[in-house]
Formats: C-alpha cells, structure tokens, sequence
C-alpha cells in the first residue's frame, strides 16, 4: 500500500503536526509515504504557520500553492500533473481553510479512477467544510463526536455514514531527556511555547505576579514570533521556533506547562496537548473549547488541569494546589501519559491502515462512530 498525504508539514500548526505524526508512524510501520506541502511563500502568508525546519525529508514535494481566507474556497494553485503522476493508492488530504479545494477538486475525479480519495477534517466550522463537501470522498475523517454532531451531520446520512472518529494523534517520545536552564536555579519553571495572541497570556501573567511574592518561580516564554510586551523580572522570554524534540525536552524540564487558549465558537482540538502531553509535565489550560474532550474531574482533575477561563482566583487556587501537591502532580503525569498512550501517533496510524484497508477492498465502511447524535455543551 503505498500513501501520499497533502497538507502543510515542517510548520508550527495543527495541521503540519498531524501529517508528521501519522506520515512517519506509517513509515515506522513500513509503508511508502508521499507528502505534497505548500510552497512556504504562501503558506507563511497565514498568523498560524512558520516554518520549523530549513530542510524536507526527501519524500516532500511542495507543489501548491495555499490560498488566503477571504478568496477559499477559490484562489491557490496546484501543480495537478505532478499529483496525478506520482503513485499511491490512498491519497488523505488534510482540511483546512486555506487549502486551494477549489482547483483540487479540478483533479479529484482523475485521481478517484486510480486511488482512493480521504479528507481529515481540521474545519471547526460547516461554512468550511461545506467546500470539501463538493468532492466525492470514498472516506472522511473527523477527530471526535462533536465533528459529527455540529458540522457532518448538516450535509446528510451519506456523509454521516462514509465519516469515522479517528482521534487525533499524540507524540510518544520515550528518548527525550529533560533539559532544564541554568537560570532556573531552584526556582519553580513555569514555561509556555507557541505563538498565541498576547492578550491570552493574561490570565497567567497576572497570576504569576501574585504568586512571585510567595515562591520563588520563574516564567520561561519561547515564542515564534515576537516577546510578550512585559518586563517582570522573573519573565524569561526566548524568540525562537525549536523542533519538536527539543520543545520537548524543555517542557520535560519544566515544572508546569502553562498552555494559554482563548475561547471560540469553532470544533476545535489543541495540537499542542497532542504534541507535549506524554512529557508528564503537569498541563495547566482554560476550559476553552480546545480542551473540552479531555475528561477531567469536578475539580478540573484529569491527563491536564482545567481552570475557568478569566477567573485569576481559580487559576491562583489551583497553581498553588498544584505547586504544594507533590501528589497531584504525580497523578496528572500518571493520566496524562495514559491518555496519550490511548492515541499515540502509532495507535492513529494503525487505524488509518484499517480504514484504508477497507476502502480499497471496496467494502461498505462501518462508520467508527455511535448512530445517535450526542449533545455537547
């Protein structure tokens, strides 16, 4: 069985992160993968991509061109000869809303007579999908219930029936060594990475700030783009874009991650759980959207520590909880890495083998999913 995936790659992005995980846990598995990404002229056009690293694997082909918000579902280019004539049987393209659907679908229909078409959904909303919905896929894939009960399910029991729940894919690295500053000393680390709006660091700032007066802690910011405009003393903030193996290793060094997300109105998951949860570093987030799948007690106790969102009392109860618990930061390592070995990237690829697997017999696909509608607050 041979695969090509199509989707951002090398870039800090839920999308890239996505296809890495499940292209190289196919190769691990011994399969042939292909990735078409898009030229980094258009996709660094968009706030949530930067390129990682300097070099592709030699099985990249950039060979499309995104297009931008405003224009999508027109607008982009694709290099259509070079996709017909490179060999797969299993084509997965990842859906996002800048990806050019509208000159794919140009050349679906060709590639349908030879390989199978699968459509990994990354839209959080039906006004984004609605485009990918014009293509004729043989499979579609979604990340979890609340896919299906407020987007899929508008475009009819055909689609409902070809989608599945895949989860999302979660790095499971056990050669990672910690990696802690020299500026930490014996100080408590709190660390942060990612490029997110400077408003949704609030929250923590403001907390730190309290709670600097009572610990002695520090706040290691890695950021892609540009510093937070703070000057605090025990703030250390770093302007760069690691890869995910050295990323890793900073957040195993620390003591708790602190993970800023706003609210939004979209389906939406965090790549960035996906990608540092099984480090065992006690996750501290919002109980935005992106982390509502993840099951936590009514003390916001789960594989991450939920606090209300805006409420700096909450959030201050529960970093000190947290900072004087030996006990409960043990037990979030423990649930956080059993959560991430349910949907490693290894777990995830074998069961897009199992869909393709099905797909190209040309059998009905069982739809991995329950037949009823569940509400989701």
């Amino acid at each position: 069985m041979k695969i090509a995936i199509m989707s951002r790659w090398n870039a800090t992005c839920g999308v890239s992160l996505h296809a890495e995980l499940l292209a190289r846990s196919l190769i691990k598995l011994g399969y042939k993968v292909a990735v078409f990404a898009p030229v980094l002229e258009s996709a660094n056009t968009d706030w949530h991509h930067l390129p990682i690293n300097g070099e592709d694997e030699e099985w990249v082909y950039r060979v499309y061109e995104e297009t931008d918000d405003y224009l999508f579902p027109s607008g982009g280019r694709i290099d259509k000869a070079f996709i017909q004539s490179t060999d797969y049987d299993i084509l997965v393209v990842e859906g996002y809303q800048r990806f050019p659907v509208r000159e794919f679908s140009k050349v679906a229909r060709r590639i349908k007579e030879r390989a199978k078409l699968v459509l990994v959904v990354h839209t959080g909303y039906v006004r984004d999908l609605e485009p990918f919905m014009r293509i004729n896929w043989d499979s579609i894939v979604v990340f979890d219930e609340r896919y299906l009960n407020e987007i899929v399910k508008h475009f009819g029991e055909v689609v409902v029936r070809k989608t599945s729940i895949i989860p999302y894919p979660h790095a499971v690295l056990d050669d990672i060594r910690a990696y802690r500053p020299e500026f930490t000393d014996d100080k408590i680390l709190f660390i942060s990475y990612g490029r997110q709006p400077v408003q949704e660091y609030l929250d923590y700032v403001r907390v730190l700030r309290k709670l600097a007066r009572e610990y002695s802690l520090v706040y290691w910011v890695i950021r892609g783009s540009s510093k937070l405009p703070v000057s605090d003393p025990w703030i250390v903030q770093k302007v760069k874009r690691p890869t995910m193996r050295v990323i890793l290793s900073y957040v195993m060094g620390a003591d708790i991650h602190l993970l800023p997300k706003s609210e939004t109105k979209a389906v939406v998951v965090s790549s960035t759980v996906a990608q540092s949860l099984y480090t065992g570093t006690p996750i501290v987030a919002p109980n935005t959207r992106y982390f509502e799948n993840i099951p936590v007690d009514s003390n916001g106790i789960g594989p991450i520590l939920k606090y209300e969102l805006g409420n700096t009392i909450d959030l201050y109860l529960k970093l000190k909880k947290i900072i004087e618990e030996e006990s409960l930061r043990e037990e979030i390592k423990r649930r956080a890495r059993e959560y991430a070995l349910m949907h490693s990237s290894e777990k995830v690829a074998l069961m897009f083998i199992e869909l393709f697997r099905e797909i190209l017999r040309e059998e009905p696909v069982v739809a991995k999913h329950t037949n009823t509608y569940i509400e989701t607050n």
